[in-house]
């Protein structure tokens, strides 16, 4: 399943890491994922954690089909997630659901292990 991706920190529009994502998605849309809040974690990045009634906003990425899977794979290496794991030292990546003008869509998000 081709999920988009989700994205609240250096990987958004703008931000020092986005050069991972520019070029690979069709559309992006403005989102919020519910019951979390946006940190800073001991590595000096952004990390959302779990947080009843508070939201992160960010940046839903819908990745091209024929550039999904190396992207993902490059997110992940950013990230330091293992390859072929879904789990990391410092994130991991999980499926949430996001809350968009559009309505709810599934998506990964890289959230604290």
């Amino acid at each position: 399943m081709s999920l988009p991706l989700f994205a609240f920190g250096t990987l958004r529009c703008g931000e020092e890491n986005h050069n991972f994502l520019d070029g690979t998605y069709d559309r992006c849309l403005a989102g919020t994922l519910p019951d979390f809040r946006k940190t800073i974690a001991a590595h000096g990045y952004p990390a959302v954690v779990p947080s009843p009634g508070d939201c992160v906003y960010g940046d839903l990425f819908f990745i091209r089909p024929d550039l999904y899977d190396q992207t993902l794979s490059r997110c992940d290496l950013l990230e330091d997630l293992t390859p072929g794991q879904l789990t990391g030292r410092y994130y991991r990546r999980a499926q949430v659901t996001i809350e968009t003008d559009e309505g709810p869509f599934a998506a990964w998000a890289y959230l604290v292990p």
